[in-house]
């Protein structure tokens, strides 16, 4: 949990409610411990009234916004989609890239972001029947490809209650962006980035060698030197037998 001022933010299991083990990095960074094929929420509190939320999931805007009127215990965010009277909130999901060589430490984290601003002046614009927000996939990232990230594929949704909105004709009521509160950030990532940052002790097998781990994950490319020649670059003595024998021969000769 990330708490900054008023506003509180977490990563959550969508079928249970209940937040991923969090751990504290030296440089004071806050990192939720996840694994691919798991479906989650982002949970938010708040102590106020009167402020609007905007999240960031990897660097993309989910393309919607929740006004707070009033405090609330908590705010569950995934993918929304509206369909006609109903709101539909589904679950973001971990998920393995298709990445799988050349892995480099900045991919290994991801990262869930909440703006909050004043609620600012009240205007009206025509309704949206239909909306559906930003979609998140293993290949949409800032900065490359993660080892894990989130994706708008999660299995588990629930029936938004849509708040009351005041009405002029198909025109709803709306509030501008105020001025900006604060930025929470919280981090995630497996357990091997997690090691990486040295905030998890590596295992025995790893220890002293995590970095290898981490970066040394490629896929082998297949030699196109023919064996017999592979087998001389790696093998000196050989060569040196081989040629040995030659010379005896042509002293025969």
């Amino acid at each position: 949990m990330v708490k900054v001022g008023d506003f509180t933010v977490e990563l959550v299991a969508a079928d249970t409610k209940v937040a991923f083990k969090e751990h504290t990095a030296p440089d004071g960074q806050v990192y939720a411990e996840v694994e691919p094929g798991v479906d989650y929420f982002i949970s938010t509190r708040t102590d106020v009234g009167g402020v609007k939320f905007v999240y960031y999931v990897d660097g993309v805007n989910l393309g919607y916004t929740t006004d707070v009127r009033h405090p609330k215990k908590a705010r569950y965010c995934g993918k929304l989609e509206r369909r006609d009277d109903k709101d539909i909130m589904t679950a973001l999901h971990f998920n393995k890239t298709r990445e799988t060589q050349d892995v480099t430490p900045d991919r290994l984290t991801g990262k869930v972001e909440l703006k909050v601003y004043q609620r600012g002046a009240e205007y009206y614009s025509e309704a949206v029947d239909n909306f559906v927000s930003a979609s998140l996939t293993a290949d949409s990232t800032v900065g490359g490809k993660k080892c894990i990230k989130s994706t708008t594929s999660g299995s588990y949704s629930f029936d938004k209650l849509r708040s009351s909105k005041k009405r002029k004709g198909n025109m709803v009521s709306k509030y501008k962006r105020g001025e900006r509160i604060c930025t929470i950030t919280l981090n995630y990532c497996s357990a091997l980035g997690l090691i990486y940052h040295k905030i998890l002790p590596p295992p025995p097998a790893l220890e002293g060698n995590v970095t290898s781990a981490v970066i040394g994950r490629r896929k082998r490319k297949r030699s196109t030197i023919p064996s017999h020649v592979a087998v001389a670059a790696v093998s000196p003595e050989v060569n040196s037998h081989a040629a040995k024998t030659a010379n005896n021969k042509r002293k025969e000769v």
